[in-house]
């Protein structure tokens, strides 16, 4: 009997077959499509199933997963990032756990998370995959490691994509209504490269038969069959190049560019530690803010931490959600914009660095 996963790998081999030109890619966007629908299956068959996962409770301002093969060094990484003691070996599969570990940098907390090494099929349960990937699903940033070799970096994102977690791409500007008749109707831009039929082919991958489709920007086949599959998440990376100080080739790790920001690094060394601490900071966004009392005393060891373009009523919700209600106005000094006690309202979008009073109707 076929599976859901024959089928899967089925559709990718066809798709690893086919030449990509203009004449193939129709057929290639209703293949991807089509998998995506059967990953969708089996992802809430292995759901329905049960069995146990890994659960470790958020903490600090922000969350990032190592994520990597096996033996690539994350184990080693987040001891030399954290000071965590990790488990290292210089063999396959030695974190068969999740470790924590915290990182404080620049006044925030972030949580790094170890996690076992995906392998092929990991989306499909291999090697406890679709634990490792539902954790990934949860966090903020990744960290894609790998080594010197540079190998197996594209398998790895498409692992990730078939759980549903895009990588460094931005969610698109799409919606639909769906209706019961009048079959598919689609508001598009002029310049938009996928035509109609494409659209619609994809569109019944997903049964979707009735609906009016708005879409904004351009597009690709992969941003819009991520639409339909309804349960993705866009995840912003940073890639590691581990094990620098080892022999190797300057092009492989230029290849890596194409998939992220590159850090180049070694545990062991103590090479790219701080670029690597730079690089994950940079790229959560986080906006420190530091509270000033009544009487004027400002607490600067530890600042409020919120992502870029946060505002007050941010800021009063992370204090307390009572102070929305009694908020009377904030008073603002920033040093980078050389504003100093500037009245402001809870729409204002705060900058990192900025001091706030807030002050009350009562």
């Amino acid at each position: 009997m076929t599976t859901i996963e024959d089928r899967i790998r089925e559709i990718e081999e066809e798709i690893h077959k086919t030449k990509y030109n203009k004449a193939t890619e129709s057929h290639i966007g209703s293949l991807k499509a089509k998998m995506a629908k059967l990953q969708l299956d089996a992802e809430k068959a292995g759901h329905s199933g049960g069995g146990s996962g890994f659960s470790v409770p958020k903490s600090g301002d922000a969350s990032v997963a190592l994520v990597g093969y096996p033996n690539v060094g994350k184990s080693s990484l987040l001891n030399a990032i954290t000071g965590t003691e990790s488990e290292v070996g210089n063999f396959a599969f030695t974190t068969l756990k999740v470790i924590p570990g915290t990182l404080k940098y620049r006044g925030t907390q972030i949580q790094i998370l170890d996690l076992p090494g995906i392998i092929d099929n990991a989306a499909l349960g291999s090697g406890r995959g679709r634990e490792v990937l539902s954790m990934v699903r949860a966090v903020d940033l990744i960290l894609l490691i790998t080594d010197v070799e540079c190998k197996g970096m594209d398998r790895i994102i498409e692992e990730l994509r078939k759980s549903g977690i895009v990588v460094n791409r931005e969610r698109k500007n799409i919606s639909m209504k769906k209706k019961n008749t009048g079959g598919i109707k689609i508001r598009k831009p002029r310049t938009l490269d996928i035509d109609e039929n494409r659209i619609r082919a994809i569109a019944k991958e997903f049964k979707i038969t009735n609906m009016e489709l708005y879409i904004r920007e351009n597009l690709s086949d992969d941003d819009l069959i991520d639409f339909f599959r309804g349960n993705v998440v866009y995840v912003p990376a940073v890639v590691v190049v581990n094990k620098i100080d080892m022999p190797h080739d300057p092009e492989k790790i230029k290849s890596m560019e194409k998939y992220g920001y590159v850090v180049e690094a070694s545990a062991s060394a103590k090479i790219g530690i701080d670029s690597i601490k730079e690089a994950l900071y940079e790229r959560l966004n986080l906006v420190r803010v530091y509270l000033r009392n009544k009487a004027g005393i400002t607490d600067f060891e530890r600042p409020l931490v919120l992502t870029k373009g946060a505002t007050i009523r941010e800021v009063c919700r992370k204090i307390s959600r009572e102070m929305i209600e009694t908020f009377r106005y904030a008073i603002i000094t920033s040093e980078g914009a050389k504003i100093r006690d500037m009245r402001v309202g809870l729409d204002y979008n705060v900058s990192d660095g900025d001091v706030v009073t807030i002050i009350s109707k009562f």
